[in-house]
Formats: C-alpha cells, sequence, structure tokens
C-alpha cells in the first residue's frame, strides 16, 4: 500500500517510520511508503497504547510525536476498530493488574479507578495496587461552564440538522428535543457492534442547531425495566434539587446543609454529601447506599416514581427500592446555609424494586446535561442550572474511569479538548438471577480536533452523548465475572468512543 491510500503524505509516514523504528517497532527503510512492514509496526504501536504504560523519557517523547501527527491517530482508530481488539486489549490489562497486585473481583481495574486515583497501600488487600489521578481531575471545575457553551459555527461546528456515517451514504436527522413525558423515537439499529453481553443500550447523540441542541436516539431493548444498580443514585439527588429549587429557585443548592434527626450538628453540605455518593469516599456508616438511601427520604416512594414517571414518560417504571443499607438520616432536613429549613423529608419507607430502563436514565441525564440548550418546557421541571451543577461536579467524581482508559487506549489526548465526563457507575452479583451485572451512564462532551470539513481541512467539531448500558455475564464464577464484565464495559465505552469520532456513529 503506497502512502496515500494510508492517508498520510509522504513526510507523515516517513516521520512515523523514523519514530517507530526508534521505538523499536519498525525493521524497515524510511521510505515514506507504507507497505507490511509499517502495517506491522502501526498495528503493535496501536496494541501497545494503554493508560498505564510505563516508558522511560525517550519512548515517552518519541509516542507523543506520534500521536500529535492527525493521520496516525486517524489509522490507529482505523486498526482498532478491527474484530474484538479493544476486548483484548483491556482483557490483557486487567490480567496483568491482577497478575502485579494492583486488582481484584472486588477492585476492578477500570471501574474502581476513582478519579483520584490510589496510592500504594491505600487497599489493605491489594498493598500494590496503585493508579495516578485522572486526567480528567484537573479539568472538573470547568464542566459547567463547558455543557453552558454552544460552538460558533466558524471555529467549532456541530453536525447540523442532516449527518452522513461514515463510509456509507446513509443520512440521519437529528430531531427536537422531545417534551416532558414524551417517548422519543429510539432507533434499534446502528448499535449492533455491541456484544451481547451488552442486554440494554440507549444513547442520545446531539446537534446544535440556531442554538437549540438537537437530538437523535438509539437502542437496544432501550426501555426494558430492570436493574441499574447504583447508576440510579443520580435521581433521588436529582429530586432533591428539583424540590429545592422548587420550594426557593433563587437559592443554590451546593452549600444548602443536609441533616437527619439522628444526628448533632448542624449537617454537611449537599454537594459534599452528592460527592460522596459518587466518589465512594466513605467515613463509617456514611456509605454511599446509605446516603442515597437518605435522600430518598425526601419524598415518599410513590411521588419520587411518579416523579420520574412524568419526566421520561415510561409507566411502567418502578422505582420504591433502597439501595441495601439503612438510610443515613431519618427525617432529614435541607436548610439553606443561613439555617432556613427548605425541605423536611418524609416517614415512609422506601421498600420495594428499582426497575427502571436505560432510556429513563439517559434521557434524565441528556436534561442535565444539556439543561441550558434545549427549550425551558423540556427541562427538568423546577431545576435551575445554579443547583444542578451541583450534581454535575458531584458526577465528574464517579469512580468508574472508562473515558478515561478509552481515550488513551484511542490515542486521542493531543486531538480532544474541553473534554466533559459525568457519570455513575452501578455493580453487583444478582443472587436471584445468577449473573454479574454492570451498568454505566455517562454524558460525554468534547471539542474533537481529528475532525475536518467536507473539504477535508482541520475544522473542530463538537461531540455531545449521553449514554447508558448494562452489561451481563453469567459464567458460573463471580470473581471471573466481574474482572471480563469490567473490561467489556470498557471496550464497549472505547469502541463507541471511537465510532463517535469516526463519525460511524451519529
Amino acid at each position: 500500500m503506497v502512502a496515500s491510500e494510508a492517508k498520510f503524505t509522504f513526510a507523515e509516514l516517513a516521520t512515523a517510520q523514523h519514530n517507530l523504528k526508534n521505538l523499536g517497532l519498525y525493521d524497515g527503510e524510511i521510505d515514506g511508503l507504507y507497505g507490511k512492514l509499517s502495517a506491522a509496526a502501526f498495528l503493535q504501536f496501536a496494541n501497545a497504547l494503554s493508560i498505564d504504560t510505563i516508558l522511560d523519557a525517550n519512548s515517552r517523547l518519541l509516542t507523543d510525536q506520534l500521536l500529535q501527527i492527525p493521520s496516525v491517530v486517524r489509522h490507529l482508530l482505523d486498526i482498532l476498530g478491527e474484530g474484538d481488539r479493544l476486548f483484548l486489549k483491556f482483557t490483557n490489562a486487567q490480567r496483568i493488574f491482577v497478575n502485579m497486585g494492583q486488582a481484584d473481583h472486588n477492585y476492578l481495574g477500570f471501574l474502581d479507578r476513582g478519579i483520584y486515583g490510589c496510592q500504594t497501600g491505600k487497599k489493605k488487600s491489594l498493598p500494590n495496587r496503585s493508579f495516578a489521578p485522572s486526567p480528567l481531575l484537573n479539568h472538573l471545575p470547568d464542566y459547567a461552564d463547558r455543557l453552558s457553551n454552544l460552538p460558533d459555527g466558524v471555529n467549532v461546528v456541530s453536525y447540523g440538522q442532516v449527518a452522513m456515517l461514515a463510509g456509507t451514504k446513509v443520512r440521519v436527522k437529528f430531531q427536537p428535543y422531545p417534551a416532558i413525558g414524551q417517548i422519543p423515537n429510539i432507533e434499534n439499529i446502528g448499535l449492533e457492534f455491541l456484544d451481547k453481553s451488552i442486554e440494554n443500550a440507549c444513547i442520545s447523540i446531539g446537534s446544535v442547531v440556531n442554538g437549540q441542541m438537537l437530538c437523535r436516539w438509539i437502542g437496544r431493548n432501550p426501555l426494558s425495566n430492570v436493574q441499574f444498580w447504583s447508576s440510579t443514585k443520580i435521581l433521588p439527588l436529582l429530586y432533591t434539587i428539583t424540590a429545592a429549587n422548587r420550594a426557593d429557585f433563587i437559592q443554590p443548592i451546593a452549600n444548602c446543609l443536609v441533616s437527619g434527626s439522628n444526628e448533632s450538628g448542624s449537617g454537611r453540605t449537599f454537594l459534599e454529601l452528592a460527592e460522596r455518593i459518587c466518589s465512594y469516599e466513605e467515613e463509617g456508616s456514611m456509605t454511599s447506599n446509605a446516603l442515597s438511601a437518605g435522600f430518598k427520604q425526601f419524598a415518599t416512594p410513590s411521588a419520587l416514581e411518579n416523579w420520574l414517571e412524568k419526566i421520561t414518560g415510561n409507566q411502567n417504571l418502578a422505582f420504591r427500592g433502597r439501595y441495601g443499607e439503612k438510610p443515613y438520616f431519618e427525617k432529614p432536613t435541607l436548610s439553606s446555609p443561613t439555617g432556613t429549613k427548605i425541605l423536611t423529608g418524609e416517614r415512609e419507607a422506601h421498600r420495594g424494586d428499582n426497575l427502571i430502563s436505560a432510556y429513563d436514565l439517559t434521557r434524565v441525564l441528556s436534561q442535565i446535561a444539556w439543561h441550558r440548550h434545549i427549550p425551558p418546557a423540556q427541562r427538568i421541571p423546577a431545576a435551575q442550572w445554579h443547583s444542578l451543577t451541583s450534581l454535575i461536579r458531584a458526577m465528574g467524581q464517579d469512580t468508574a474511569r472508562y473515558v478515561d482508559v478509552a481515550i488513551a487506549a484511542l490515542g486521542l489526548p493531543y486531538f480532544i479538548s474541553d473534554p466533559v465526563v459525568i457519570s455513575k457507575m452501578g455493580f453487583g452479583y444478582s443472587d436471584q438471577r445468577k449473573q454479574t451485572e454492570l451498568t454505566y451512564t455517562a454524558c460525554i462532551q468534547f471539542i474533537d480536533r481529528l475532525a475536518l470539513s467536507d473539504d477535508g481541512l482541520p475544522l473542530p467539531k463538537l461531540r455531545s452523548v449521553n449514554m447508558t448500558l448494562r452489561a451481563v455475564l453469567n459464567l458460573k464464577d463471580s470473581a471471573r465475572e466481574a474482572l471480563e464484565i469490567d473490561a467489556r464495559m470498557a471496550a464497549t465505552v472505547t469502541e463507541i468512543l471511537r465510532r463517535i469520532v469516526t463519525e460511524e456513529l451519529i
């Protein structure tokens, strides 16, 4: 294959060959021609890309230089889309984590990585567990502002109302955001690439047209009501925000104090507790599960369930369960920083099932992330942006770092700017169904600096996608299931990100 067929210029490929040769991956002539030796070198390089690769200074420099060449990264994206290469990559990485004592079935390599990383010796059962803080940690304070901004249409663009899937002549059309209580048309084609273990999925892709966020919905069993584990913990927090904003629409909720009749003192701020729920930074009985059960006490079971039904239009959901632990708060109250009482909790216990759909979570998350860019009538009733930003900040601290490893594995660090990743994972073994289940709901937004105009010139493009995934695995070995399902989810999120960038998925 000549360089032009591989979409390299002569100079780009010669530079790439030089760096690959110095990395010990290429054994041919530096001739600017793409042959078998170049193909083999790129394949080795693609397989080696990982968030945790430890390189010496010279190898790091050579790698960084390669990943700053747009044609190199585009070629890597093509290579990594072949077969089940990404799953093999993450399976091998998980195996290395286990062999090095950095992960086991209780503390997984991707799901439990944490935005703040993990220092050696912090986990007694895994003294060698050590992960660096997330590369997105420094971006967290800017998430709300980035979600507020729109592309200017000149320096950064969006898809427009109609877009064409890469490699095909198939055109897709973005629709206005659905009204409250209206279930949109969710297409059942476009996700055939998902592994069969991904039993439920709902993806909403956004495009800005005339200052409004239009969207396209795609799904696999998106309306099936099933257990989404801890991914649903964002819902009691969101309900509390809407109830507080309805009572006092001026007061931001971040520094409002939450306390219970069983506590002494003035309580803790809403933001701190929301962050603890998402980051699993727990303190004694103040666990993520207990706090989430406590926030459910701000509504009766029927009121919370009806609230969610009215927003999403799913009349068959059930949302009356707890999270396996006693509520941290007894009859909680929410007060302003000056002590004015805003909300008082209910005494009625929450007992029953939490069975909702992938669509429900994607719908609610899109209303949070796109709040500023959808018509007021389509927004979550009563919710104010000054308070939604607290939930955005909390969800930015989710323990699952699938997008972090996806960006690294695809070689995209130099071509993704202004990232926003807010998410909530869920994980558990179902004794009733005898299987391990992992759920992940996330909004991923960034400016893609690999994007090209219709004329083939660089033109950065806004990518904004909300998604909910549920993976199920039954291997009759819960420890093996946990490790494999974590690798599968990492590979799935990575493949979705790859397809978003290549525009195979719009």
